[in-house]
C-alpha cells in the first residue's frame, strides 16, 4: 500500500492517497482515522478552502495516538493548499500557519498553490465571489512568480517539506520555473479516463514533475445529470474489464492511473469504498486494457472542474 514515487527534491510521496474535497466535516475525521490506522493510507490530501482541516487534523492525530507509536508522523505525507486570496507575501505565511494550527501539525509534506490566480484579500471566511460564482476582485499586482518566492520561503522556515502547484497549465508552470530556486515537484490536476491529459503528462515527464489526479474516478455530475450517465465508473467497457478480473470499476480506474505512473487521491467517506480503493496493488491491467481505456476520452471527453476564476471575472480557467 505504501508504494511511493521520488519527487525532484528527493522527498518521497505515496502514489495513492485519500482526498477530502467535499467531505463533510462530521464524517471526514473518522474516515481519515480509519484510512491511516486500519487501511494503510499514508497520504492525506486537504486544502484551506475545503473548511475541514480541523477535522482532518483530528483524524490524523487520533490515528497516531491509537497506533501507540507504530505509526509516526514521519510515516505520513500530508498535503494542503494555498487559497487564491492568500497569494501576497505575508498572506502565504499566514495561510500555512493557519492550516498547520487547524491540522495540529508542525509541518506539511506538500504545499500547493491551489489555482494560478490571485484574488484580492477579503476577510478570512469569505472569498471574493459574486453569488453566481464569478470573481469580483483580482489582485493584479501579485504575479505567480511573486507567490512562488513566498512558497519557497516556507521551505526555508521548515513549515513545508515540498512545494508544488494545482490546476496549472505548462505556460504557467514555465513562468515559475524561470525564476524558481526550488522547482515545483507536483501539479495536482483533474485527470481520469474521460480527461486523460496526455499532453500534460508528456510535458510533466519532460520537466520531472509528478502529476496527482484529483477526481480520478470522475464520480461527479452537473445539475440535472445522473452520475450513471457521466462517470467512467459506469462505462460498459470498464465494467467488462472489471468483470473479467473480478474487480470493481473503481479498482480498474485506479489501477489505470497507477500504471500510467500517476499519483492519485480518490475521495470517499464510505468505509467499504475506502478499503476497496486501496486493494489495487495485487493485479495488473494488460497493455490492451490500458489502450482501450486510453481511447475512451475520444468519445467521452469531459472536464468537470472548470471554475470562472479568470479576468474579467467570468472566464473559465480551462478552454475545454
Amino acid at each position: 500500500m505504501d508504494s511511493r514515487v521520488i519527487l525532484s527534491d528527493k522527498n518521497t510521496m505515496p502514489r495513492l492517497g485519500l482526498g477530502t474535497w467535499r467531505s463533510e466535516p462530521e464524517k471526514v475525521q473518522n474516515i481519515v482515522k480509519e484510512a491511516i490506522l486500519n487501511c494503510g493510507y499514508r497520504h492525506i490530501d486537504c486544502a484551506w478552502l475545503y473548511k475541514n482541516e480541523s477535522e482532518v487534523g483530528n483524524g490524523i492525530n487520533e490515528a497516531l495516538d491509537l497506533s501507540q507509536g507504530k505509526i509516526k508522523r514521519e510515516d505520513l505525507f500530508i498535503t494542503t493548499k494555498l487559497w487564491n486570496q492568500h497569494h501576497g507575501r505575508e498572506d502565504v505565511e499566514w495561510a500555512i500557519r493557519d492550516s498547520l494550527e487547524k491540522l495540529r501539525l508542525d509541518y506539511v509534506d506538500l504545499y500547493l498553490m491551489h489555482w494560478p490566480v490571485a484574488f484580492k484579500k477579503m476577510n478570512e471566511n469569505q472569498w471574493s465571489q459574486n453569488e453566481d460564482k464569478t470573481v469580483r476582485y483580482y489582485d493584479e499586482n501579485i504575479t505567480l512568480a511573486d507567490t512562488w518566492k513566498s512558497m519557497e520561503r516556507l521551505v526555508d522556515l521548515k513549515l513545508v517539506r515540498s512545494i508544488g502547484v494545482s490546476n496549472f497549465k505548462p505556460s504557467e508552470i514555465n513562468e515559475i520555473i524561470q525564476i524558481a530556486r526550488i522547482k515545483p515537484v507536483v501539479n495536482q490536476i483533474e485527470l481520469h479516463p474521460y480527461l486523460n491529459q496526455k499532453e500534460l503528462r508528456e510535458y510533466s515527464k519532460k520537466e520531472n514533475l509528478i502529476l496527482t489526479s484529483y477526481c480520478p474516478l470522475a464520480n461527479l455530475k452537473r445539475l440535472n445529470e445522473r452520475e450513471e450517465e457521466t462517470s467512467p465508473l459506469y462505462n460498459p467497457i470498464i465494467k467488462q474489464i472489471a468483470k473479467s478480473k473480478n474487480r470493481t470499476t473503481s479498482q480498474i480506474i485506479i489501477r489505470w492511473h497507477l500504471q500510467h505512473g500517476l499519483t492519485l487521491i480518490p475521495k470517499t467517506i464510505t468505509l467499504q469504498r475506502l478499503y476497496e480503493n486501496c486493494q489495487v496493488f495485487d493485479f495488473n491491467l494488460s497493455d490492451n486494457d490500458m489502450f482501450i481505456i486510453d481511447q475512451l476520452e475520444k468519445t467521452h471527453h469531459r472536464r468537470f472542474v472548470n471554475p470562472p476564476f479568470l479576468p474579467p471575472g467570468n472566464k473559465n480557467v480551462f478552454d475545454d
